[in-house]
């Protein structure tokens, strides 16, 4: 039974490099999607108090009771503090996505070296077969013209 080459030895191990960057660029997807619905709440909020502080301002030109103010105020405050949550949990996703975006890099640049590796072996086999090839040829030469 022949021995099977080195390099078809290894195409199981860039398989596997494969597969696992292949699921590291679906995670890194994903914690990007959900980092855009957290960026897009905290837009939403932000634009929500920015009209709600215009419309304060439009009450106050028109004369606003005291209880009135009171209670856009407090609103206001409220929707800062959710407004800072939000920032929050945007910065924990950016960071998500940072670490996301790192595991993929390895992933990728070890899929690369296996790669690099195998095309070394296939080129390295190649060689050796075509030197195989050569010492037939040259020793059938030499054979004919021995006679």
């Amino acid at each position: 039974m022949a021995q099977q080459k080195r390099s078809g030895r290894l195409k199981p191990v860039a398989r596997l490099a494969e597969e696992k960057q292949q699921r590291a660029a679906r995670k890194l997807g994903e914690i990007l999607q959900r980092l855009q619905q957290q960026q897009q709440q905290l837009q939403e909020l932000e634009s929500y108090r920015n009209e709600y502080i215009c419309q304060l301002q439009d009450a106050a030109r028109n004369g606003i009771k005291a209880t009135q103010l009171r209670h856009y105020q407090s609103f206001v405050s409220k929707l800062s503090e959710a407004i800072e949550q939000q920032q929050k949990v945007v910065l924990v996703a950016e960071q998500d996505v940072a670490i996301a975006r790192d595991n993929w890099f390895q992933t990728r640049n070890r899929v690369k070296m296996v790669d690099s590796v195998i095309s070394s072996c296939q080129a390295e086999e190649l060689q050796g077969e075509l030197r195989c090839e050569q010492k037939e040829s040259d020793e059938r030469a030499q054979r004919g013209s021995g006679r």
